[in-house]
């Protein structure tokens, strides 16, 4: 198996690499990437309650998961230590460019991400008003989670995942107040800062060829940066679950 990964999460539409492969959270098969079960996860504790799969809406089962997730985090260490016997033997380090940054993400604090929209409303022309999001502050850009072909990707109960790109992160910080929780035709939602990664462009020393690219084109602070082995080893810990700031 490919440890870049052939498969795409349902809810960000990102690339699940081997370590979101082996991790296996509901029964039911429904496959989710580690920084989205995370992020599942982290809401419920908020809240007090139980993390459940977005397609069955059973509970995840803690133990189980963090069981498969020590197992991922030793397939990630062999992993790591073959790249770096590699990277000795191979090209010098000038020429790798930044790609040691390719599985880091950051969180951006003018990002908003929400679990639970209804579907009948997911059109980002109109999640943009003041009606809806619009009423926070300035929205920068709406961008609803979608496949490879374009269609809106949604659970087994029709709510879908948006991400909201404020111009400030206190209108961010505004959202999230007033969003988490909030109950919305029958579904709470939930919200939290979202996350970025760097752009491939940027991380091979090239410049960008899209005007308004989104991903970063600059050091994202340390503080903020996290990468899917920091998340794994924080699984195994049965008092420590990670929480996003």
């Amino acid at each position: 198996m490919s440890d870049k990964g052939d498969k795409t999460c349902p809810l960000c539409a990102e690339e699940m690499d081997l370590t979101d492969q082996q991790l296996k959270p509901c029964q039911c098969g429904y496959e989710i990437c580690v920084w989205c079960w995370n992020h599942i996860m982290e809401m419920a504790d908020k809240d007090n309650s139980e993390g459940r799969c977005p397609a069955c809406r059973i509970p995840y089962d803690k133990e189980k998961i963090v069981g498969m997730a020590a197992n991922c985090e030793r397939l990630v260490a062999e992993m790591n230590s073959e790249r770096k016997l590699k990277s000795h033997k191979g090209k010098p380090k000038s020429s790798e460019g930044r790609m040691h940054l390719s599985n880091v993400r950051v969180i951006q604090r003018n990002l908003v991400y929400i679990i639970g929209l209804p579907l009948n409303i997911a059109d980002e022309t109109l999640l943009q008003r003041r009606d809806y999001f619009g009423q926070y502050g300035k929205v920068l850009k709406v961008s609803i989670s979608r496949t490879a072909t374009g269609a809106i990707q949604h659970s087994a109960n029709n709510s879908c995942c948006v991400y909201i790109t404020y111009a400030k992160e206190e209108e961010a910080a505004c959202c999230i107040q007033s969003v988490h929780s909030f109950v919305l035709e029958g579904r709470s939602l939930r919200a939290c800062f979202g996350t970025t990664k760097y752009c491939h462009a940027w991380l091979k020393n090239m410049p960008c060829s899209i005007p308004d690219c989104l991903y970063l084109h600059d050091f994202g602070s340390e503080e903020d940066s996290f990468t899917k082995d920091d998340l794994v080893s924080a699984f195994t810990s049965a008092t420590n679950y990670w929480c996003y700031k």
